[in-house]
């Protein structure tokens, strides 16, 4: 009887977020309660499971400026609990990503360059999209900032800061995150980068 009241519970609830939705295809499973600003600038693939406490914050104005984010989740993709996602550009994710928890992905901070003026009224600044290609694993506790481009099956360790581009079949671990490994397609071997 519990699960059968769940299932309606989530029933509902989906219903009404797939009308608020910028987009979605099929089966996406919030596991919890999940936090949604401006859900028509989000665009969910099929089969997307979101865990509970994530927050999805597109920015549609601050300080002023108007934005037009975009946050975008490619089909197959898992991410885990209070991840959050904020956008006044584009977050684009791929298919087959998954997200350990507490995961932070922004194209955006704070401007600081006035230093007559307090930081939070200052206008917010962007050096890009975030776009993260397809079969990717995110650690938990990483943060991915401005202007980054995470290609094809790379992995992100723990608690890593990635503040610059990660070429495809990388591992990338730190702070600044910086490759330690790659995938040699010759000796189909994933081998140590040396400092």
């Amino acid at each position: 009887m519990n699960n059968l009241i769940k299932r309606i519970v989530w029933h509902f609830r989906w219903k009404f977020w797939a009308k608020k939705l910028g987009a979605f295809k099929t089966k996406v499973i919030f596991t919890g309660k999940v936090i949604i600003h401006s859900p028509e600038c989000l665009y969910f693939g099929s089969h997307v499971g979101v865990g509970k406490y994530t927050s999805f914050l597109p920015v549609k104005q601050y300080a002023g400026v108007k934005y037009n984010p975009k946050i975008i989740i490619g089909d197959n993709c898992w991410i885990g609990v209070r991840n959050s996602f904020a956008a006044i550009d584009k977050i684009e994710i791929g298919n087959h990503v998954l997200f350990a928890g507490y995961v932070h992905i922004t194209d955006h901070s704070h401007g600081y360059e006035d230093v007559t003026s307090p930081i939070l009224p200052q206008k917010l600044i962007s050096k890009g999209p975030v776009i993260i290609e397809d079969d990717c694993w995110l650690g938990f506790n990483c943060e991915v900032l401005s202007g980054v481009h995470i290609g094809k099956h790379s992995i992100v360790a723990a608690r890593a800061v990635v503040t610059k581009d990660i070429p495809p079949y990388s591992i990338v671990a730190g702070n600044p995150a910086r490759v330690i490994k790659q995938y040699n397609f010759e000796t189909k071997l994933w081998e140590k980068i040396k400092k």
